[in-house]
């Protein structure tokens, strides 16, 4: 089996409760008894909206020709379950890329049987190289701190997952990997507690608009 570390970047929010879609994937292939990249993935897509706002490409790093690449959410997820092949573990740095990639194919009623064998390693590597193993370590210092000098650009998904790989690669012997698969009643507590959390935020500002509203009308003269 292989060890696909993956990354995901995602549209540049200005809100709190603004939906958070999935702009670009970027992975790659370690093998497991050769510790070494053998492959890679990198996909943008194309936000429901039909538009990458500037602030997101320049965050991401992502050129004016790029745009014209990106592929829609049902598409990247296609190709990627292509990618994967049959054997493989899932890994990312935080459990947070598997939520997202939960919430949107929740959305958009994909099938997530490719989503197995998952693991989290930050908490694993971060266990090795700190003395807090609570402590939700960052990517860039969790490199700083492993003597690996970054690769690419940082929140650039093809360059953080290298990144991240050239971390697993290098605990690789003091990891161990899980497998498992994804229950329909993870999906759904997941799926709820994105909409739960959605739902907040939007009856926040509802009801921030309903006070500014009901103070501009008491302030009106008579």
């Amino acid at each position: 089996m292989v060890a696909v570390i993956f990354d995901l970047e995602l549209i540049k929010r200005f809100r709190k409760g603004q939906p958070s879609e999935i702009v670009e994937i970027g992975a790659c292939k370690v093998h497991i008894g050769k510790k070494e990249i053998i492959d890679q993935f990198q996909l943008y897509i194309l936000p429901k909206r039909g538009h990458i706002s500037k602030s997101t490409r320049k965050f991401i790093k992502m050129k004016e020709e790029d745009v014209d690449k990106a592929v829609s959410f049902e598409e990247a997820i296609r190709q990627f379950a292509n990618w994967l092949g049959d054997d493989y573990y899932l890994c990312s740095w935080g459990k947070d890329d598997k939520a997202h990639f939960i919430n949107q194919a929740a959305q958009n009623k994909i099938n997530l049987e490719w989503l197995r064998n998952y693991n989290d390693i930050q908490k694993p590597i971060g266990k090795l190289i700190t003395q807090n193993p609570n402590n939700q370590l960052g990517l860039k210092n969790a490199l700083k701190i492993a003597g690996i000098e970054p690769k690419g650009k940082a929140h650039r998904g093809i360059d953080d997952a290298i990144n991240t790989a050239e971390l697993f690669i290098k605990f690789i012997d003091r990891i161990e990997l899980q497998e498992n698969t994804l229950s329909e009643k993870e999906i759904l507590n997941q799926y709820k507690k994105y909409k739960r959390s959605r739902f907040r935020h939007t009856d926040q500002r509802q009801n921030k608009k309903e006070r500014t509203t009901a103070l501009h009308s008491s302030n009106k003269p008579t």
